[in-house]
C-alpha cells in the first residue's frame, strides 16, 4: 500500500485546481448565486495567525457545501491593506507601506493556498489598489447625494430636495433629517451659498457633524472603540482622550425600520436575528422637556417608562452635554471639570460596561418635574451618552437599576412608584405592576399606564409619544 505524503498529495491538486480554475465563477450562470464573504485580513508582517483559519476553513466548508447543492458559488478573498495598521508597520519598520504590503500579501496568498481554501483568486482585491478604491469613493459620492425619503422609504436624490426647497420649503418634507427648524421657500432663496450647504447637510446621507471621538496625539488618528483599553491605545499604549471634532457620518439610521423588517426575508438563524434586532434597538416611548430653574433651556428625555415620572427624583447628563457647561455653578465647576476629565479617559465600552461601580458629579442647578412641580437635581454621569437618545434621562431610581445604584450612592430620593407584589417574578425592568404614588395614575396596570401619561404629556404640551432605536448613525 503506497504511502500518503501530504506535502505531495496537497501540491499536486493545488496545481490541478489553479491549472483547471476550478474555482473560478462564471457570472454567466442558470444555476442559483450564493455569495460567500470572508473578513479580509489585515497582511501584517506576521503572516497568518491561528484565527484567520479558524473563520476561513468554516466558510469554506460552507461554500463547498452550497457548490455540491448546485449553487454557482462566489466565494472571493481580498486584503484589508490601508488605513493605520499599514502606516504602523512602516513607521517601525522604516519599509514604505507599498512595499510592505505587497511582500505581506503574497505572504498571505501562499499560506492561504497551501491551506487548501476554494477561493476564486480571480476577483482578489486590495482595498489599497486605487482600482478598487475608486469604487469605495463613488459609493461614498452617491450616500452624499442622496437623502431619505420616509414618504418612498427610499433614498432619492438631494437635487429633487433642493428643487423643493425652492418651491416650497422644507414644511411639507417627511425625511430623515436633524433638521429642527422650518423654512420657506423665500427663506431658503435669502441664504448664503453656505447656509444652503448647513442645511442640506442635516438631509444628507453621508452629513459631517462634530462629535465626541477617541483622539490618540501620539498615533494622530481617531481609534474606534475597540482599539481603547483602560484609556490608551490597543496599538502601541498611548494615551487616548475624548475629543470634540468634526467627523463624516452616515445616517444609518433612516433605515432602522426598514433593517428590522428585512430580517424576516433573510436566511439567519432565530438567535442570530435576535441579536440584530437587539442592536437596532426599536422602542416606543415618549419625548418628555424639562424645565430648569433660572433659565429658558430646557432638558429633553426620551423615555419607554413615562409612567414612572412621578418616580423621577433627578436628572442626568452625559458629560459632554452642551447644556453641562451653561448649567454648572461657579462653585461646581472645579468638581464637574474634573469629572470630565476623568470620563475623558474612558471609552464608550468601557462606559457601558462597569455597570456595578456608578460615578457622577453635580451640576449645581436644578429642572423641575413637570407633573409633580419637585425639584430634581442635575448630574452628569459617563453612564449616559451623549449619541444615545437625547443624551440625557429623568432618572427614576424606584424601577432602574443604574439610577438606583446612582440615587444611593449619591443619597438621592427613591420613590416607589409601581407596586409588583401582584408579579413575584417580576424584574425592575419589565412592564408589569400597579401604579402607586402617581397621582392620576393610581391604580392603573402599567400598560394602561403608558398609554395614559403619553396622552397626558401631549395634552399639557411638554411631550409626545415617539419611536426610538438604538442604532445610530456610524462615523468615521
Amino acid at each position: 500500500m503506497a504511502t500518503y505524503n501530504p506535502r505531495e498529495i496537497e501540491k499536486k491538486w493545488r496545481n490541478h485546481w489553479e491549472k483547471h480554475q476550478i474555482y473560478k465563477v462564471s457570472n454567466e450562470s442558470d444555476l442559483p448565486k450564493f455569495y460567500v464573504l470572508d473578513m479580509f485580513p489585515y497582511p501584517s508582517g506576521s503572516g497568518l495567525h491561528v484565527g484567520h483559519p479558524l473563520g476561513y476553513i468554516a466558510s469554506d466548508i460552507f461554500a463547498r457545501y452550497k457548490r455540491m447543492k448546485g449553487f454557482n458559488v462566489l466565494h472571493p478573498m481580498g486584503y484589508d491593506a490601508f488605513g493605520l495598521p499599514a502606516e504602523q508597520y512602516a513607521i517601525q519598520t522604516g519599509i514604505h507601506p507599498a512595499k510592505a504590503t505587497e511582500q505581506n500579501i503574497a505572504r498571505y496568498r501562499e499560506q492561504l493556498e497551501n491551506i487548501g481554501l476554494s477561493f476564486d483568486w480571480s476577483r482578489e482585491v486590495q482595498t489599497c489598489d486605487p482600482k478598487y478604491y475608486k469604487w469605495t469613493q463613488w459609493i461614498f459620492l452617491q450616500i452624499f447625494n442622496h437623502y431619505y425619503c420616509n414618504d418612498t422609504n427610499k433614498a432619492q436624490p438631494i437635487t429633487a430636495l433642493v428643487e423643493h426647497f425652492e418651491k416650497e420649503g422644507n414644511a411639507n418634507i417627511n425625511a430623515a433629517t436633524s433638521q429642527e427648524s422650518t423654512f420657506t421657500a423665500a427663506e431658503w432663496a435669502a441664504m448664503s451659498p453656505k447656509e444652503k450647504a448647513d442645511t442640506l447637510m442635516n438631509y444628507r446621507l453621508g452629513y459631517q457633524k462634530v462629535g465626541y471621538v477617541n483622539w490618540c496625539e501620539a498615533l494622530g488618528t481617531v481609534l474606534a472603540n475597540d482599539e481603547v483599553k483602560d484609556g490608551v491605545s490597543e496599538r502601541g499604549g498611548h494615551p487616548v482622550e475624548k475629543k470634540a471634532m468634526m467627523q463624516w457620518s452616515l445616517r444609518i439610521t433612516a433605515y432602522a425600520e426598514r433593517l428590522l423588517n428585512d430580517l424576516n426575508d433573510v436566511e439567519w438563524s432565530e438567535s442570530l436575528k435576535a441579536m440584530q434586532r437587539n442592536w437596532i434597538g426599536r422602542s416606543e416611548g415618549a419625548q418628555i422637556f424639562f424645565n430648569i430653574e433660572d433659565t429658558d433651556e430646557q432638558i429633553e428625555v426620551y423615555t419607554t417608562r413615562p409612567d414612572t415620572i412621578f418616580g423621577a427624583t433627578f436628572m442626568v447628563l452625559a458629560p459632554e452635554h452642551p447644556l453641562v457647561e451653561k448649567l454648572t455653578t461657579p462653585e461646581h465647576n472645579k468638581t464637574i471639570t474634573d469629572y470630565k476629565k476623568y470620563v475623558n479617559s474612558r471609552s464608550e465600552r468601557e462606559r457601558q460596561a462597569d455597570v456595578k461601580e456608578v460615578t457622577g458629579a453635580f451640576t449645581g442647578s436644578y429642572a423641575f418635574n413637570p407633573v409633580t412641580g419637585r425639584n430634581l437635581p442635575i448630574w452628569i454621569s459617563e453612564y449616559v451618552l451623549l449619541d444615545y437618545g437625547t443624551g440625557a434621562i429623568m432618572a427614576v431610581p424606584s424601577d432602574d437599576e443604574r439610577d438606583q445604584a446612582f440615587a444611593k450612592k449619591f443619597d438621592l430620593p427613591i420613590i416607589d412608584v409601581v407596586d409588583k407584589s401582584k408579579y413575584p417574578d417580576a424584574t425592575l425592568q419589565d412592564k408589569k405592576g400597579v401604579m402607586i404614588n402617581s397621582g392620576f395614575l393610581d391604580g392603573m396596570e402599567v400598560p394602561d399606564a403608558i398609554n395614559a401619561a403619553n396622552a397626558k404629556i401631549e395634552s399639557m404640551g411638554i411631550g409626545k409619544k415617539r419611536i426610538n432605536y438604538k442604532l445610530r448613525d456610524a462615523n468615521f
